[in-house]
């Protein structure tokens, strides 16, 4: 198992609350755990996106979407550091289901949500 570590600055959605001036987001990988990365529009600025595992109990996990600085200029990113490897149901909405992702073991699933 090892972990990635990425750098990344933080901004809140058109400069609301008190955002941390930069931040790390470490990818557990490996020993069963994968990562998934979510690119999304712009209508997700400042929200959460919610997964749950297919065949549990729907429980739900959360995370921001934020603004995350590359090479190439700012990318708005929904990042889940650490989860069990498996297929996640990507919540669009508080009732609307969205696409299924498959988070492989030891390796980075990516999504394009609009």
């Amino acid at each position: 198992m090892h972990t990635v570590t990425t750098e990344h600055s933080h901004e809140g959605p058109s400069g609301i609350g008190t955002p941390a001036s930069s931040a790390s987001v470490a990818l557990d990988l490996g020993g069963g755990r994968g990562a998934l990365i979510i690119y999304t529009s712009e209508r997700y600025r400042g929200r959460e996106i919610e997964i749950s595992r297919i065949g549990t109990d729907g429980h739900r996990v959360h995370t921001g979407v934020h603004d995350r600085a590359t090479h190439a200029g700012a990318v708005l990113t929904a990042i889940f550091g650490s989860l069990p490897a498996a297929d996640y149901l990507v919540w669009q909405g508080a009732e609307t289901e969205g696409p299924v992702v498959t988070v492989p073991d030891g390796a980075i699933a990516e999504l394009r949500l609009n």
